[in-house]
């Protein structure tokens, strides 16, 4: 028995990432293929660098010719690479490599987190919206606002920017503001600071036209006139 435990000692353990078994079939890859790159993995983690694909082939029960099957669809699909390395003494080697797969889990989950943050971006600028219309927003509606974010690129500065706007005006509806968006868009404003600018050279020059007494109403930036300087 103590033998037998020994043994079983002596094989080592593979440590496996479970963000592998979560997304593996993102990466186009089958059960029969992780497997593959699992036994890959066990005799790398056992400094085996180019194992024989005959040893891996007995382990799962599978012919030879089917793991090389394999083997060339792993690497067409970028997953598995089989580099030449030369050691200390000068002595060259092949040895298979699975940076490719990390690389591309990487990346997934990169992708993964950034669209996460776009989705929470959006319940935000949509939670914005109800609040200052005081209502639920339309599913066109929500449509238009996603649309601003996706389709235009309007960053959601820009857009609370036009919602101020429109609330200033105490205009509440998205029809006036994406005609708000549209004139921003021509005149290549893109920041809330461009808008301030923007907005303080048409009153200076509504100050230099007409000037304004302390009593008088100074109305609000028409962006949606064409004739506005």
């Amino acid at each position: 028995m103590e033998k037998v435990l020994q043994n079983w000692l002596n094989q080592g353990q593979t440590v496996l990432h479970n963000v592998l078994l979560v997304h593996y079939t993102s990466l186009g890859l089958n059960e029969t293929e992780l497997v593959f790159i699992i036994q890959i993995q066990s005799y790398l983690d056992k400094n085996i660098l180019f194992p024989n694909i005959n040893s891996i082939a007995k382990r799962m029960g599978k012919e030879d010719a089917e793991l090389f099957s394999i083997l060339h669809s792993l690497i067409q699909k970028n997953i598995v690479r089989i580099q030449t390395e030369k050691d200390e003494f000068g002595k060259v080697s092949d040895q298979y490599s699975l940076d490719p797969l990390y690389n591309k889990l990487s990346m997934l989950l990169t992708k993964e987190q950034q669209k996460e943050g776009e989705v929470e971006n959006d319940v935000d600028l949509l939670s914005i919206f109800q609040q200052e219309f005081g209502r639920l927003l339309t599913p066109i509606e929500i449509q238009t606002i996603s649309e601003w974010l996706d389709k235009d690129h309007y960053k959601k500065e820009i857009i609370l920017e036009a919602l101020r706007e429109a609330v200033l005006n105490q205009t509440y509806n998205l029809r006036y503001i994406d005609r708000i968006l549209l004139s921003w868009e021509k005149k290549n404003i893109r920041t809330p600071n461009e808008v301030k600018q923007e907005s303080k050279k048409y009153s200076n020059y509504k100050t230099e036209e007409a000037p304004v007494t302390p009593t008088e109403h100074v109305p609000l930036f028409n962006w949606l006139d064409p004739d506005s300087k």
